[in-house]
């Protein structure tokens, strides 16, 4: 994950509050967060994040926002190549993560799904997943499409195709983090497969 700190905040500090307040939502959840959950996670004084940030509704948008734009790196590296490889690749960074770091992956995904259930009362919050949620999806959209026009895919839909797989992407996430069902992400990943890939390939 990379962070960006405004130039008033040094890096460390910035990056051990940003990290502070993931683990904090992961184990707290976003109603019952407080400024000392958080410092309970940091390296660093309650001070500094009352020093750099009023309260700790600032440092979770501050989050928020650092998340989004970490996904949107990810997404803007991706590489060229066969469309079946990179959008299987992309689902499994989406719906697994990487694999080499499992555990910070779910706790980055767990406070995302954490916020995201609370947006509908933040405005402000719920732009920011509103513009996460069409990144994400034209990202499938466009990698489909770039299989259609090779002949690699069948001629489908691409938008609807993209959003059917975003939307089995959170299903089993929230499966996962709010009900503790740990197979849903596999089980998902081979309905994808035996769904969505096999419509998308030519018989």
């Amino acid at each position: 994950m990379t962070a960006h700190p405004p130039e008033s905040i040094p890096e460390e500090t910035y990056v051990d509050l940003v990290q502070a307040t993931l683990a904090a939502l992961a184990k707290k959840g976003y109603a019952n967060l407080r400024v000392r959950d958080i410092d309970a996670e940091s390296n660093k004084s309650r001070q500094l994040i009352n020093h750099y940030f009023s309260g700790k509704d600032e440092l979770v948008t501050e989050t928020l926002s650092v998340l989004i734009e970490a996904v949107k790196e990810e997404l803007d590296s991706t590489s060229n190549g066969d469309p079946t490889k990179k959008l299987n690749e992309e689902i499994d960074r989406a719906l697994l993560g990487t694999g080499e770091e499992d555990e910070e992956f779910w706790t980055t995904t767990a406070a995302l799904y954490e916020l995201q259930s609370q947006a509908q009362h933040n405005p402000h919050h719920r732009e920011m997943f509103n513009e996460f949620l069409d990144l994400q999806v034209n990202h499938f959209s466009t990698i489909i499409q770039e299989g259609i026009d090779q002949g690699v895919f069948n001629e489908v839909d691409s938008y609807r195709m993209a959003n059917a797989i975003d939307d089995l992407i959170v299903g089993a996430t929230v499966k996962k983090i709010h009900l503790g069902r740990d197979d849903a992400p596999l089980e998902t990943r081979e309905m994808i497969d035996e769904l969505v890939m096999s419509e998308l390939n030519p018989k």
